[in-house]
């Protein structure tokens, strides 16, 4: 069995490939990166590709054959793996790999290239949602989110022109300054819905924001999304198909995007 691991900063993400070409997915927290590398000895007969920044000391602590590769390269590969699988067909395009940072590429004639990239990220929703609200766990965050309201803690330009008419090409949902409404007493009256939609709008909107003007710049219209920060998170998602509609740029968030490093790892040994 092929087994492709991308050990980021945050998860490790594993995928399975089995002898009949299917996968199977799983993820867990890199601090438990022991606890896998244990259960990878007690496999047999099994071949390990290895991504990400926690590669080498998988790779070291392994008793299998195992190979290690580019992290940019693999992830590449596995997206366009699942971009073919998923019937998405471009030529030219932007991807964002939101992991615990986020790092920007631009794809032309079959090749990736990195741009650029910030440490606002998965990393980032993560370490504030906590330090706010206690929650920890991302399940816990984005559910609980999804209840919360923007406008408490939000400065919205609909906000500044008080409800009247906002001048093109401004929306009136559109977020003029990220907790800007915060008052004394939302320390204790804000919700931890509002606060948690408020930090992945923080995060979401800075994403898109620099993915929106990389995309304009590289004269393309396609918006390519994947990592685990987007998984099931549905005010995340919200934001980026908003945004990206308002300014004329189509998203693509690939179904399994976060696993595309580890697919990646397989396939591009492969080549």
């Amino acid at each position: 069995m092929k087994i492709g691991i991308d050990a980021g900063g945050t998860l490790t993400k594993v995928v399975k490939m089995y002898d009949d070409g299917t996968y199977e997915y799983s993820s867990r927290p890199t601090t438990e990166v022991d606890m896998l590398i244990q259960e990878l000895n007690d496999e047999e007969d099994v071949t390990l590709y290895l991504t990400g920044g926690g590669s080498v000391y998988i790779s070291e602590h392994v008793k299998h054959e195992s190979h290690l590769q580019i992290e940019f390269d693999a992830a590449y590969t596995g997206l366009t793996y699942l971009m073919e699988q998923q019937n998405i067909h471009l030529d030219r395009f932007v991807y964002l790999n939101i992991g615990t940072g986020t790092s920007f590429h631009v794809v032309e004639n079959n090749a990736q290239r990195r741009v650029g990239g910030t440490g606002i990220g998965g990393g980032t929703l993560m370490g504030l949602s906590q330090l706010l609200t206690g929650y920890e766990t991302f399940d816990e965050i984005v559910e609980t989110a999804k209840k919360g309201n923007r406008d408490t803690l939000d400065l919205k330009v609909k906000h500044i022109f008080k409800d009247g008419p906002v001048p093109k090409p401004l929306t009136p949902e559109l977020t003029a300054s990220n907790f800007a409404r915060v008052e004394p007493h939302h320390h204790t009256t804000a919700s931890a819905a509002d606060k948690l939609a408020s930090v992945i709008g923080m995060v979401a909107e800075g994403a898109i924001s620099f993915g929106v003007t990389l995309a304009q710049g590289f004269k393309t219209n396609d918006l390519v999304l994947i990592g685990s920060t987007l998984k099931d998170n549905d005010v995340m998602q919200g934001v980026i198909h908003s945004y990206g509609s308002l300014k004329g740029i189509k998203p693509h968030i690939i179904e399994n995007g976060e696993y595309s490093g580890a697919i990646g790892a397989i396939l591009v040994t492969k080549q």
